[in-house]
C-alpha cells in the first residue's frame, strides 16, 4: 500500500507541477520516514502544486503539526508529496505493531467504519480464491474465495474525502501485528484486501 501510495503521489506530483493555473504551497518529503514516525522540521520542504488539483495534499501552513500531533501511517521516501492517508494523529507504535494505509472500493469495506472499530482483514479475489488453505500470511485461515490475513485489527483513521470528492472509495490506516504487515500490504498492493467489521465481543 505504501508503494501504491508512494507511486500515485509520485505520478501526481509530476502531473500538478505541470499544470497551470493558481497555485499553493504544499508539504513534500525530503528525507525517508518511517512508519509511526513523527515527521521533523528538517524533513519538509514547501512546493507549488495546482491548487484545483483534487490531491489530498497537506498544506504548508499545517506544516508544524506533523513533528507533534501527527506521524507517518506509512513509510514515506524521500522525494514524496505528503497527502493525507500518509499521516494519522493516533499514539505511537509498540515494537510488535505496524501502521497500514489502505485504499478501499465500494464493497471492500462496511459502511460507517470509524477510529477504533476492530476488523478482520481479508485477502480476496482470484489469487485467494485459486490458493485455497495456501496463505501469504503464516497460520492464516481460508474461506470461500477469501484469505485471512489479520483475525483483529484496529482503525486508527479514517481520511474525509476531499471537498467535492463524490466517489464511494475510502482511505484508512489500520494497526496490525508487524508479523502480518507485509502480507497486507502485498494484498493491497494489488487491490485485494476487504475488511470485515468484529462485533465487540469478538
Amino acid at each position: 500500500m505504501a508503494l501504491l501510495l508512494v507511486l500515485g503521489c509520485a505520478l501526481g506530483f509530476a502531473v500538478l507541477l505541470r499544470q497551470s493555473g493558481e497555485r499553493v504551497s504544499a508539504v513534500q518529503i525530503t528525507k525517508q520516514v518511517a512508519p509511526g514516525q513523527h515527521i521533523p522540521a528538517d524533513a519538509l520542504t514547501e512546493v507549488q502544486i495546482a491548487k484545483d488539483s483534487g490531491i489530498k495534499y497537506v498544506p504548508w501552513e499545517q506544516r508544524g503539526l506533523l513533528a507533534t500531533k501527527y506521524s507517518a501511517a506509512v513509510e514515506i521516501p524521500a522525494g514524496t508529496l505528503l497527502i493525507g492517508p500518509m499521516i494519522t494523529d493516533a499514539a505511537g507504535l509498540t515494537g510488535d505493531q505496524s501502521v497500514v494505509g489502505l485504499a478501499l472500493k465500494s464493497g471492500q469495506f462496511p459502511p460507517g467504519l470509524k477510529a477504533g472499530d476492530r476488523v478482520k482483514v481479508l485477502w480476496v479475489g482470484r489469487d485467494a480464491a485459486a490458493k485455497g488453505s495456501a496463505s501469504p500470511a503464516p497460520g492464516a485461515q481460508a474461506g470461500t474465495g477469501a484469505v485471512e490475513l489479520v483475525g483483529s485489527a484496529t482503525v486508527r483513521e479514517v481520511f474525509k474525502p476531499a471537498a467535492g470528492d463524490s466517489s464511494s472509495a475510502l482511505s484508512l490506516s489500520v494497526l496490525v501485528p508487524a508479523s502480518s504487515s507485509g502480507s497486507v500490504v502485498q494484498a493491497a498492493s494489488s487491490g485485494d484486501v476487504a475488511l470485515a467489521l468484529l462485533g465487540s465481543a469478538q
